[in-house]
C-alpha cells in the first residue's frame, strides 16, 4: 500500500530539509536505504530516511548547525538507547515530522566511501537527489544481512539484472566476504 499523501509529505519534507541542509557546505551524502530502492523500481515504506554521509571527522558534528537551522535535532532519547550506534550514524528528527527521523550515517568504511564517491543524481519528485548505485546499494543491503534486505536486494537486481556491473559487485563481494550471499541472490533472481 502507498504512503499517504500525509506521510508522503513527511518524506519530502524531511529528505528535502535535509539535502538543503547539506548543501551549504557542501557534504558529500547519498540516499541509501528503503528510499534509495524507488531509484531501481523497488519502492518498499519505510520509517526513515537514510543518508550516508562522507564527513571528514565523525565526531566534530560541523554539520550540525546547518540541519539544526532546518529545523533537525539530534534525537537523544534514540542515542542514549543505542549508544554502540553513536560512532556509525546520528538520528536527527525533524520539528515538522518527528516520527519520520533522518539517519545519517557516517561514511567510514572503504565500501561506504566509494558509495558516495559512486553516487548519482536522480529527480524524486522535483528534488535533485544523490542515491547510491544499484550495485553499492546491493552491497550495502548485503552486509546488513538481514531478511527484508535479502528481499531488497532480490528486487534490485531483478530489475536491473542486465545493466548491472557485475566485476564490480563480484570485487566487492570478495573483498567483504560476500560471495555466497551475491551468488544467491544473482542465481535467484535469473529463476523468477
Amino acid at each position: 500500500m502507498p504512503p499517504s499523501k500525509d506521510h508522503e509529505f513527511g518524506y519530502l519534507e524531511v529528505l528535502s530539509a535535509a539535502i538543503e541542509a547539506l548543501s551549504s557546505p557542501p557534504l558529500p551524502y547519498c540516499l541509501i536505504g528503503a528510499l534509495a530502492l524507488g531509484a531501481y523500481g523497488r519502492p518498499r515504506a519505510t520509517h526513515d530516511v537514510d543518508l550516508l554521509i562522507l564527513t571528514d571527522n565523525a565526531t566534530s558534528h560541523s554539520y550540525l548547525d546547518p540541519l539544526r537551522t532546518k529545523g533537525f535535532a539530534v534525537a537523544s532519547d534514540w542515542h542514549e538507547a543505542n549508544p554502540m550506534a553513536r560512532d556509525v550514524v546520528m538520528r536527527l528528527k525533524h520539528t515538522s515530522a518527528p516520527d519520520f527521523p533522518l539517519d545519517l550515517n557516517f561514511a567510514i568504511s572503504d565500501l561506504h566511501k566509494n558509495t558516495v564517491a559512486r553516487r548519482k543524481s536522480i529527480d524524486l519528485h522535483g528534488t535533485q537527489v544523490s542515491v547510491s548505485s544499484a550495485e553499492d546499494l546491493i552491497l550495502l543491503k548485503l552486509s546488513a544481512s538481514r531478511p527484508r534486505d535479502f528481499d531488497d536486494v532480490m528486487g534490485i537486481v531483478g530489475n536491473a539484472v542486465a545493466s548491472l556491473d557485475l566485476d564490480y559487485l563480484w570485487s566487492w563481494a570478495e573483498r567483504l566476504g560476500l560471495q555466497s550471499e551475491l551468488h544467491y541472490v544473482l542465481i535467484s533472481a535469473k529463476r523468477e
